[in-house]
């Protein structure tokens, strides 16, 4: 490994240490929820053709020491079979730690499990943290693991790095992350932007 690649794959390292004990430190806390779970108003927009269907939805779970953990969307559909499950549609949450700045993901779409606060994302997503970008196909937040897995053409951006890669787990508690490849035959990809 040359020097370069090394100093970016250090860089990359540190940025991902960041992004773990931002998360580590809200989901270490025993969640304390307090769900803001279809207001009255928002009920009342169900679609006409399908009763399931909920529009301008929002969840709001908050810990014991003020971090919160937002996520609306433009349309949500219960399914009948498991109402805990939520499809949701046009999706944006907003994780909102006391001291530091916000994370905001951006998808297309999410399955939101109203019991576990579990979500999986899916479809363009975005994640957004100060300079730093992710684009990946699919999110998983599975907060009863307190594991946060990204995979699928995973594309990290800062001011001076580009990686690709293919999965990048995170576990919340320990800190340690794994970035791999699908295939072990590949390598990562790290750019340096100048």
């Amino acid at each position: 490994m040359n020097k370069k690649t090394a100093i970016q794959f250090s860089l990359f390292s540190i940025i991902v240490l960041i992004f773990m004990l931002i998360f580590f430190k809200y989901f270490n806390q025993k969640i304390e929820v307090e769900k803001k779970t279809l207001q009255n108003e928002k009920v009342s927009k169900t679609s006409e053709k399908n009763p399931s269907i909920i529009k301008d939805i929002e969840y709001l779970s908050k810990d014991s020491v003020g971090n919160t953990y937002k996520i609306n969307a433009k349309f949500g559909e219960i399914k009948d079979k498991e109402s805990n499950l939520i499809l949701l549609k046009n999706v944006k949450a907003i994780i909102s730690i006391i001291d530091s700045e916000e994370i905001v993901i951006y998808s297309n779409f999410a399955k939101y499990n109203t019991q576990n606060y579990n979500t999986n994302f899916y479809e363009n997503i975005r994640v957004h943290y100060a300079e730093h970008k992710i684009n990946s196909e699919y999110l998983d937040f599975l907060f009863n693991k307190n594991l946060a897995i990204l995979y699928q053409d995973i594309i990290y951006r800062n001011s001076q790095t580009k990686l690709l890669a293919d999965r990048l787990e995170i576990d919340l508690i320990t800190k340690n992350s794994k970035l791999s490849m699908k295939d072990e035959n590949e390598k990562i990809e790290i750019f340096y932007l100048k």
